[in-house]
């Protein structure tokens, strides 16, 4: 017996969402402010997971080939740098401002240094979703293998 198996493809798209300042984010001085990836930022500010998302800095918002997957950030102590959009630096204690020093915090929505840099947000969906293919399964094969048996047998007798 033959089987033949089919595959429901999914296609992704991105779809250009908006964007934020680094800049825009909570004040960075109190024990409170928390770090956000690029990607936590654009779940705050979007709605979903981060998982949801792609961060860009290109500028282009009609074409998903220009995502650089990564974002503006601003660090305790650092200036204003581009890093991938999953970077997150926090060590204890938890919160933009502590412990405080050079290198010990960065965020990419956190109002710090002036940070103007923009982070281009792009939602990940699915385009297609997934057709579920009808099978027999383990008893609708079992009943074609007995309803072949018995038409074989049939027809057997009946030659005899």
């Amino acid at each position: 017996m033959a089987s033949l198996v089919l595959f429901a493809a999914t296609a992704s798209a991105q779809t250009y969402v908006g964007s934020f300042k680094v800049n825009d984010g909570p004040d960075w001085n109190l024990p409170t402010t928390p770090v956000y990836s690029a990607l936590e930022a654009a779940a705050l500010l979007f709605g979903g997971a981060p998982t949801d998302y792609a961060v860009s800095i290109d500028p282009s918002t009609t074409n998903p080939a220009t995502i650089t997957h990564t974002a503006h950030y601003d660090g305790w102590g650092e200036t204003c740098s581009i890093q991938a959009e999953t970077e997150r630096v926090d060590q204890d204690p938890v919160g933009y401002q502590l412990p405080g020093g050079t290198g010990s915090a960065r965020s990419a929505y956190v109002s710090d240094h002036g940070c103007d840099g923009v982070n281009y947000v792009w939602r990940i969906k699915a385009a297609v979703p997934p057709t579920p293919v009808p099978t027999l399964g383990v008893f609708g094969l079992m009943s074609l293998g007995a309803l072949i048996g018995v038409l074989g047998f049939r027809r057997t007798r009946k030659s005899v």
